[in-house]
This record gives structure tokens, sequence and C-alpha cells, in this order.
């Protein structure tokens, strides 16, 4: 029940201030979700979805799905995608729409740089009445929705072994306090291959997303690929104070948390992935679970042969 209470008051301070983004565990292998610079950087049609269950067995908690998909034209020059996700958790939920563009910058013969943009449709709902609370001004008594657009910018710098991204969201801000208004958030990703043996490869990376409001979340990553086919590793998700002084009172160490991940890819187009979060705190006792499904569709002059390995 105390629970219940700690999601309830989540959720009211949410709808009355910021509306945090959907944490993913899987965006290792769907980048573009938090930066649309890495749109079409596979070099193929790109098909990507999956669903994340977050605290199973507590009712109201963050439920997540996100369908995705991108390519490139103009002699891959150009990566164009589209992004839509939905996130629920208790009686507030998010639906989205992004289109993605990314222009492909070659800096030598093997680094290229992307620069993206994905303006785009944010709608936000809250159903006062799965509250179920009664005389309280402050809660709608029947479902209260704000549409608002939307913009992310984003660059991507990368080689076959190395990458960087750099990117932000919720760029566009209101002062209209009927508006749910979103903290900016900003990403910074990077990460390397190294060849351990003909069979195997080993891949440490970094996500820093930062709002400059609050600790910054920091996730340490290390992956194994075992014959250029199945993805193994663990992150570590964790707070840190970056900028500035952490508020009085306020324990960032309780944000931390592990997540062990998998990626198979099946056969030539068809590729499964699955996460297993634990946290680190009061809730290690409620699991989460994240599956991803990505379909490749090949160009015509490449249906004879298997997607060079992408690492990023």
């Amino acid at each position: 029940m105390r629970i219940c209470y700690l999601l309830l008051a989540l959720l009211l301070t949410t709808a009355a201030s910021a509306q945090q983004n959907p944490q993913y565990s899987q965006y290792i292998f769907n980048s573009m979700s938090i930066n649309p610079a890495y749109t079409g950087s596979k070099n193929v049609l790109n098909l990507n979805a999956f669903h994340r269950s977050q605290w199973t067995g507590i009712e109201g908690t963050p439920n997540t799905q996100s369908l995705a998909v991108d390519g490139v034209v103009a002699s891959d020059r150009l990566g164009l995608g589209l992004n839509m996700t939905r996130d629920e958790i208790g009686a507030q939920s998010t639906f989205s729409v992004y289109a993605n563009a990314a222009v492909k910058l070659p800096l030598s013969d093997k680094a290229v740089m992307s620069l993206g943009i994905a303006p785009g449709l944010v709608q936000y709902t809250l159903d006062g009445a799965a509250l179920g609370i009664e005389g309280d001004p402050s809660i709608p008594t029947g479902k209260k929705t704000n549409i608002r657009p939307d913009i992310k910018l984003g660059a991507y710098v990368h080689t076959p072994r190395f990458y960087a991204g750099l990117s932000a969201s919720d760029l566009l801000q209101y002062s209209d306090l009927d508006q749910i208004e979103p903290e900016r958030h900003y990403y910074f990703t990077t990460g390397y291959v190294f060849d351990v043996s003909p069979f195997l490869k080993f891949k440490p990376s970094v996500l820093v997303k930062e709002d400059f409001n609050a600790p910054a979340n920091v996730d340490l990553n290390a992956f194994v690929l075992l014959s250029d086919r199945l993805w193994l590793g663990s992150s570590y998700r964790t707070s840190m104070q970056l900028f500035g002084d952490a508020a009085e009172g306020e324990d960032i160490n309780k944000r931390t948390a592990v997540a062990f991940i998998a990626e198979l890819q099946v056969a030539k187009a068809l590729r499964l992935g699955y996460a297993y979060d634990k946290m680190l705190n009061g809730l290690g006792g409620y699991n989460t679970h994240e599956v991803s499904v990505g379909y490749y569709f090949f160009k015509k002059k490449t249906d004879s042969k298997m997607l060079t390995p992408q690492y990023f």
C-alpha cells in the first residue's frame, strides 16, 4: 500500500510540473529512440518494436511500448524514420510520434558524422476517474488531454569500431500552466568494440542522461559479441550529481539498478532481444522485463548476403 501512495504522489507531481522520459534498457540496439542522428545508420530498412513492463506485480507501474522504422535514401546519405511510443504510469499516459531525419557527412574513409532532427507531437492524458479520489479540485473528474509539439536534435560520429553521440529532447518549452511541461533532457553516449578473438568481441559503453534539475542518470554497460550473432551483457544504472549540489536529504543511491541483456540474430533479417532489470533498493523484490523484435528489409543487391555486423 505504501508503494501505491508513492506512485500516486509521483504521478501528481509529474502532472503538475514535469514529465520524465520513458526508461529503456535496450536503447543500445535502437539508439534512434534517444538520438535522431542515429536514423538510417544501419543502411537498411530497419523495423524495431519493444515492450517494457516495469516493477511487475505492482498495480499502476510504468508500462511502455514502442515501434520504430528507419532507412536510407539519396545514395545512403540521408536517413529517414518514424518513432511511435506509448508510456503509461497509473492514471497517466503519454503517446508520442516523431518523424526523424539524419544527414550523413563522411569525415574520412571510415568515419561518418550524422546530424539529426526529429519534430513530433506528444499527447499527455490524465484519467482522474482512475485515481478513485473525489472532491479534490486539483484532480480532473474525467480524462484531461494535452497535445503539444516537440523537437529533438542530435549528432552522432562513428567508425566501424567507435561511436559517440550527443542529443537533446523536449526542446520546446511552454509557459502555459495548463500544459504539462517536460524537462529538457540531454544525452551523451560513447562506446568501442575490441577484438578479443575471431569468435569474441568486447564492447564497453556509457550513457549519461542529464536535465540539470536532478542527479544525472548514468548507465555503465559491458557486452560481449559471440560469433557476430549473440550479444550478452549487463548494464549498471545509477545516479550521479555531475552538476551543482544534491538536494538536501536526497539519497541518489536509491536509484541504482542492474540489467542483464541479450540479443540474438536469429536469421539474416530477424533479431530478438530481452532485458531483465533488478532494482538495488526497496523495489528489489519487483522485476522489470523488456522484450524487443527487430527485422531488416534488405536491398535487392544484398539479398544473398548476411548483414555486415552492426556494432552500434
